[in-house]
């Protein structure tokens, strides 16, 4: 093939010359301009790119004021939920013991349970033992499942049952029993049933109870006035232990607890459990302050828990 003339080859060679340095100029030119338009960092980059600003400080301080105010409203709710929960825990224990108390009666041909008074300071058999006012029984949860000496022991094995889970105190339990269902005292006669409250029944047997759905059997008592296992209500209106004298409703004899958002938990004859709400300031006193309280004529809590606690004879 011949070859183009020396003048052709010359050209050609200087057109793809200026061609390419033409190229490398422009590319060169496109480089630096991008590299020019990149944000020194990241930061810089993110806000440029979004219009985005950093929060002043009264923003952030707006911003917490308004989270602290959330967290306001929703504590309540939150310790409601957890009392709740805990309320059902309890109910549940009662639900336990209860039962107990019931496979007690139907295998001891329907005799119920001791519900020991006082304990005349010597130690006692009782539906449950320990005597709370004893610092060594008080926190001793191992008599509470004693079959030597706990009458439920062999239904209850488990000492937690008998301790609520709101009661804040160190006892070992917090439960005690109706004292109208078979008291006994040890050395001479079992205090609060007598006098005007003889005209109420106290039960020897669970068939003896004519509205078993009417009577409870146990409930929580506070820790200051819990002690030998049995709740006395004062059916007699006196304000005496003998129930001689004047009646004058109302007064409290033992002090019940208030651990679920002002109620109680009780058990009941059948087998059912319930939750009461105090109505009335009077009923639960200060701290530390027991025995006979005399609260008004009007007192709807007692009034609630005499009818409850026995029958007329």
């Amino acid at each position: 093939m011949p070859l183009a003339p020396r003048h052709c080859q010359i050209n050609v060679q200087t057109t793809l010359t200026e061609t390419a340095d033409r190229r490398g100029f422009w590319c060169s030119e496109r480089l630096t301009d991008l590299v020019t338009a990149v944000p020194k960092n990241r930061s810089e980059r993110l806000f440029k790119g979004r219009g985005v600003r950093a929060f002043t400080l009264i923003e952030l301080l707006v911003v917490i004021g308004i989270i602290g105010i959330l967290a306001a409203l929703l504590l309540p709710a939150l310790s409601r939920v957890k009392g709740l929960g805990l309320r059902t825990k309890c109910a549940n224990s009662h639900r336990q013991l209860v039962l107990a108390w019931s496979l007690y009666a139907g295998d001891h041909a329907d005799q119920l349970p001791w519900t020991v008074d006082d304990g005349d300071g010597v130690r006692f058999t009782n539906w449950v033992a320990g005597h709370l006012r004893r610092p060594d029984e008080a926190k001793d949860a191992r008599l509470l499942v004693d079959e030597g000496r706990s009458l439920f022991a062999p239904y209850i094995k488990e000492p937690k049952l008998y301790k609520c889970p709101s009661d804040p105190s160190g006892v070992v339990r917090s439960v005690s029993m109706n004292n109208r269902l078979n008291p006994v005292r040890l050395k001479g006669e079992v205090l609060a049933i007598g006098g005007l409250g003889s005209n109420f029944m106290t039960y020897r047997t669970h068939s003896q109870i004519q509205n078993p759905a009417r009577i409870f059997v146990i409930l929580d008592e506070r820790y200051d006035s819990i002690n030998e296992g049995n709740f006395a209500c004062d059916m007699s209106n006196t304000g005496t232990l003998s129930g001689e004298g004047d009646p004058s409703p109302y007064w409290w004899l033992d002090t019940p607890a208030a651990y679920h958002l002002n109620s109680v938990n009780l058990s009941f004859a059948d087998g059912h459990v319930e939750t009461h709400r105090w109505l009335e300031k009077t009923t639960l006193g200060p701290i530390g302050v027991t025995g006979f309280r005399r609260t008004t004529a009007q007192d709807r809590d007692i009034s609630w828990l005499q009818e409850r606690a026995t029958e007329l004879r």
